[in-house]
């Protein structure tokens, strides 16, 4: 309870002292692009309003918040969504559920995400809630378009605006916001735009999402996918593996063999994938522990040992242990790794094969059990970091949890990174401008920008003691140089995957104090 209630104080202040300059222009996330920062003045299109009495929630409260609106609606129909739908000839709707509250800017800031997004068929905002005083409480605060995480079940949006004509064509009688939400924002998250402003305060309760929005989507995008639970209640997307593909893991080390040892046994021994080598690169080891473990381990028929006494500088090492690779499949995996899940490698490939996706990560923990890696945000800490690390896996943030599902992401960990060979070497592999840090980044941002997404699967966890073997404080100054000419726009208006009402700062996913800056939002 005690941290309950320091959670809600902090959202407290983080209304009256940060959100007036959050929503001082509008702000637009697309899927995988550069946030959309428009003046103040953008002109608003103008919306239709539909408060659906579906629920229990008093219309008149909702109508209330109607009249103090910075931008008033064209119309306002009390009625289910899908007749509404049906009674105006408008381009755009807003469903709204009786009972909740609009955010006095909540159709201007609606109307001009629709001005700045022509393209996108629904508009999304995140939303919060009300006690009896009337005080806001529990921010669900969402990434940008993320197609992957929707299909595990995100909590239904409790404001969303949508293009009439495309609506009404995916609307039925069981039609819910979160079903539209798929369905519109398609395979890809083209059709969605996503406001990251707090623009309803929900009077009724939240209502999970339906269950079976997300087949029905898997059947139209992906025949022959499933959806099954996975711990902590979120959906988990199966996906059928038609092929066997060869796997090789990339492992490089200096010296350290303890570690290796660990990695090396734990990927033989445990992984239950069968296609599977592992390409051990020594990189000017001097003790005789070492070469003898070496020596030991190369007696197994899947092990390739080499050696590249080259001066270190992980992308060169790896990308040209890569080249000498054949599989079709590579990880890059980190000798302060220990594999957990037996399954891991059939998990990862689920995704990792999809025609649209390029790097897959699991969710990486450190030996108490922490997270260490759910995936990488651009910005934290002034250029990349993982979200939720130094947290338990199953806790709840503002931003939701690490177990959520599998979340769609600009970048994941080389730590342990899976990816097809021929799309890694399509994009000319790791940039050896990167000699220590900010490679994984980089590559998954060209990954990214050549079409296949990256993403994060919490249903896998591998042990990561995080720079057991290497100095984390000893990354060079010119990897810094790289890191800003590769992270461009995303290291200073936003990771679209990320919120700017969130901490720069650290890794909590905690909102944002007074003394932050907000920058360009």
């Amino acid at each position: 309870m005690r941290g309950l209630i320091r959670r809600d104080r902090r959202y407290s202040r983080f209304v009256s002292a940060v959100e007036p300059e959050l929503v001082s222009r509008p702000r637009l996330h697309l899927f995988a692009r550069v946030p959309i920062v428009g003046a103040a003045d953008t002109p608003p299109a103008p919306l239709v309003v539909c408060i659906d009495p579906s629920g229990d929630g008093d219309a008149e409260a909702t109508r209330g918040s109607l009249a103090a609106q910075t931008a008033g609606p064209a119309a306002v129909i009390e009625s289910p969504l899908e007749r509404a739908l049906n009674d105006t000839r408008a381009d755009w709707v807003v469903r709204v559920a009786a009972g909740d509250l609009l955010a006095p800017h909540a159709l201007e800031r609606l109307g001009q995400a629709v001005t700045l997004a022509p393209g996108a068929a629904i508009v999304t905002c995140d939303d919060d809630a009300l006690d009896r005083r009337g005080r806001r409480h529990s921010p669900r605060l969402r990434p940008g378009p993320s197609p992957d995480l929707w299909l595990a079940g995100d909590p239904a949006p409790a404001l969303v605006a949508v293009r009439r004509e495309r609506a009404a064509a995916e609307m039925t009688a069981t039609a819910t916001p979160y079903r539209l939400l798929l369905l519109l924002g398609g395979p890809d998250g083209a059709g969605q735009a996503h406001v990251p402003l707090v623009l309803c305060h929900r009077g009724t309760p939240a209502k999970a999402a339906d269950s079976g929005a997300a087949a029905e989507a898997l059947a139209r995008w992906s025949p022959g996918a499933t959806v099954e639970r996975a711990e902590g209640g979120a959906a988990r997307v199966r996906r059928p593996l038609a092929t066997e593909p060869h796997v090789e893991a990339i492992v490089l080390y200096r010296d350290r063999p303890e570690l290796l040892e660990r990695c090396a046994r734990s990927l033989l021994e445990r992984s239950t994938y069968e296609r599977l080598t592992l390409r051990a690169v020594d990189n000017a080891s001097t003790e005789p522990e070492t070469a003898e473990l070496v020596a030991r381990l190369a007696g197994d028929p899947r092990v390739i040992a080499e050696r590249d006494a080259r001066p270190f500088n992980f992308s060169r090492l790896a990308g040209a242990a890569a080249s000498r690779s054949r599989a079709d499949v590579l990880v890059f995996l980190n000798n302060d790794t220990e594999v957990i899940s037996p399954d891991w490698l059939e998990t990862l490939l689920e995704e990792a094969l999809r025609p649209e996706v390029g790097a897959v990560a699991p969710l990486l923990v450190y030996p108490d059990g922490r997270v260490q890696h759910a995936g990488a945000a651009i910005g934290l800490h002034g250029w990349a970091g993982h979200p939720f690390a130094g947290l338990a896996p199953e806790a709840e943030t503002p931003f939701g949890s690490p177990l959520d599902g599998t979340r769609n992401w600009l970048a994941v960990s080389a730590a342990c990174l899976m990816v097809e060979r021929r799309k890694f070497e399509q994009v000319g592999g790791f940039d050896e401008a990167f000699a220590v840090g900010g490679g994984d980044v980089d590559l998954c941002l060209r990954l990214t920008a050549a079409g296949w997404r990256s993403l994060c699967v919490p249903h896998v966890r591998l042990v990561h003691d995080e720079s057991a073997s290497r100095d984390p404080l000893a990354i060079p100054a010119p990897d810094f140089e790289a890191s800003r000419r590769s992270y461009g726009d995303f290291r200073t208006v936003g990771d679209p995957f990320y919120h700017p009402a969130l901490t720069l700062q650290d890794t909590t996913c905690r909102v944002r104090t007074a003394t932050e800056e907000v920058g360009a939002a």
